[in-house]
């Protein structure tokens, strides 16, 4: 009788996940898209990718994976990210949502009218902003 284990078989690691139900990514692209929209919310909050983590009980790099799109979100952290970030589960999944700032100097903007404590020039600010359109 010859004993085997997963460690012979061809791409065992990919055998023996299938043999548990585990996949790859089902589609890339919407975790990308829901990572641009975090960091574009992150920075319109004026928090830092620290701060999200501490709000979220995670590290920074697990923020940072959130919003390239190497890690999935889970449905729990999912809800804990809308309530982190004041936005409800739509703002995610109704592929309407485009990232607020979409170029560098755009976050840049966003970061340093968030950092302004006087709400009148805050507004103000944004005011301008939308005239310049």
């Amino acid at each position: 009788m010859t004993t085997w284990s997963w460690k012979d078989v061809k791409g065992a690691k990919g055998a023996k996940n299938a043999r548990r139900g585990r996949r790859g990514p089902i589609d890339p692209e919407l975790d990308q898209r829901i990572g641009k929209l975090i960091r574009s919310r992150r920075i319109e909050l004026g928090l830092s990718q620290q701060a999200l983590g501490k709000k979220l009980g995670i590290t920074f790099q697990q923020v940072q994976k959130y919003e390239r799109g190497d890690n999935q979100l889970s449905v729990a952290r999912l809800l804990q990210m809308c309530d982190a970030l004041t936005v409800a589960v739509a703002y995610f999944l109704d592929g309407k949502s485009e990232p607020v700032a979409s170029r560098r100097i755009d976050y840049e903007a966003a970061r340093a009218i968030a950092t302004v404590r006087d709400p009148r020039i805050k507004t103000a600010l944004v005011r301008l902003a939308r005239q310049c359109r």
